[in-house]
């Protein structure tokens, strides 16, 4: 008798690190497939989040989700500010790597030419008037060590404000080079350098860059259902942004792999877990939302259009930034919704899911936040890690550890059955 249970204990841990691995496996192919080179970024440069929102569609329709009300996917419009073509800076008669060495601000202007600098201070920029220069001569601030995060704040928004009036800007910065996505074009070009050790300013600076402002560009969320096996009017929504920063320049593009092409893979690996296991009295729906990057536009987009009444919906679970869980999740609104943080604990208790389970409190971080806004009980959860790859170029799927993706698929399937 006893050999037997061991046997069959052994079966079970045996069958369940291979649905693990599998879970892990499946996992990295979604997220190298939304990183790839072909899907652009998951951007408005080339069709990218278009081209991600066509394959998820497909995936949608292979684990056999139903559409919501006869839509599978919801069409809206967005203006963004685009840099399709060249993307070239010079300093010193040296090309600069972008991503590396530069980065343009998302709201930045075409620039073919030369520009000359003009150093300043903090204080002097904070002081200039708004017809302080050409648009041949560029103000020029040199981040110093000592300089604290309010007045840098501030600079910057008086940097945006000359760029908008037609002065360019350029910025040598010591903070990690940190990209996104805007809805607005300058009327100058306004250039991130990311370079301490620059004392002489260059004359002139070489510079060649290409934007685009675009109205009305269509992109869609992507629907599924799983239907309640009891005939019922409430859903569980389970969401995850596809879409990312694009393309910055031809040779240049930002894979988005940790944000948020695991929580999509997450997304997925649930959706197949619930499509063979319904819930008894709750519909389950499966949101992947475009526009996340540019300001939330797609989630706030689905609420606005009122689809679901806020009764219907029991609660939302928004998934970003999967690819780690070594050192725990973090649960923002779980200092607001401290039941459904509760529930996840004592969940996480029985199962060992991950090493900690941190409350945060009201953030418009992700997508969760328009639903909230609405008086919908929605949290979101993101992994914690040593990876912090983030809006930059090396947010690669090599880079991600997975390393508490199975477990974390069980505490969130375990969640969504609690309902």
């Amino acid at each position: 008798m006893l050999k037997f249970v061991l046997l069959l204990w052994a079966y079970w841990v045996l069958l369940s690190c291979w649905s693990q691995r599998n879970l892990t496996s499946d996992a990295k192919n979604v997220t190298d497939v939304l990183c790839s080179p072909l899907m652009e970024g998951r951007g408005y440069v080339n069709g990218g989040c278009n081209k991600a929102g066509i394959y998820l569609l497909r995936e949608f329709e292979r684990i056999g989700l139903a559409p919501l009300n006869g839509y599978a996917k919801q069409s809206f419009y967005i203006n963004v500010n685009r840099f399709p073509g060249a993307c070239k800076i010079k300093i010193h008669g040296h090309k600069k790597a972008p991503g590396i060495d530069y980065l343009i601000h998302p709201s930045s202007a075409s620039f073919h030419g030369k520009l000359s600098l003009i150093g300043l201070s903090a204080a002097e920029v904070l002081s200039l008037p708004f017809n302080s220069a050409s648009s041949k001569h560029a103000i020029a601030f040199i981040q110093p060590k000592q300089i604290s995060r309010d007045t840098l704040r501030m600079v910057r928004a008086k940097l945006e404000k000359l760029a908008r009036m037609n002065v360019p800007v350029v910025e040598y910065t010591r903070d990690k080079l940190t990209w996104s996505v805007s809805s607005e074009q300058f009327k100058a070009p306004y250039i991130h350098v990311f370079d301490t050790s620059e004392r002489v300013l260059t004359n002139p600076m070489k510079i060649k860059l290409e934007a685009e402002f675009v109205e009305n560009y269509e992109v869609s969320n992507i629907l599924g259902v799983v239907a309640s096996k009891q005939p019922s009017d409430s859903f569980i929504i389970v969401s995850a942004h596809y879409d990312h920063l694009g393309r910055m320049g031809k040779n240049t593009y930002f894979p988005g792999a940790n944000d948020n092409a695991s929580g999509v893979a997450m997304l997925l690996s649930l959706a197949k877990e619930i499509q063979q296991q319904p819930l008894q009295n709750h519909h389950v729906l499966f949101i992947a939302f475009a526009g996340e990057e540019i300001g939330l536009e797609g989630s706030q987009f689905f609420v606005d259009q009122h689809i679901l009444g806020s009764d219907q919906i029991s609660c939302v679970l928004n998934l970003d930034i999967m690819g780690s869980g070594e050192e725990g999740i973090t649960v923002v609104n779980g200092a607001v919704h401290k039941a459904l943080f509760q529930r996840l604990l004592d969940l996480n208790e029985l199962t060992q899911s991950v090493p900690v389970i941190k409350p945060r409190g009201k953030a418009a971080n992700s997508d969760h936040y328009p639903f909230s806004e609405a008086g919908i009980p929605a949290i979101f959860i993101y992994t914690m890690g040593p990876n912090k790859n983030y809006h930059d170029i090396h947010d690669k799927a090599a880079a991600l550890s997975f390393d508490r993706f199975d477990q974390l698929h069980y505490l969130l399937l375990r969640f969504i059955q609690s309902f």
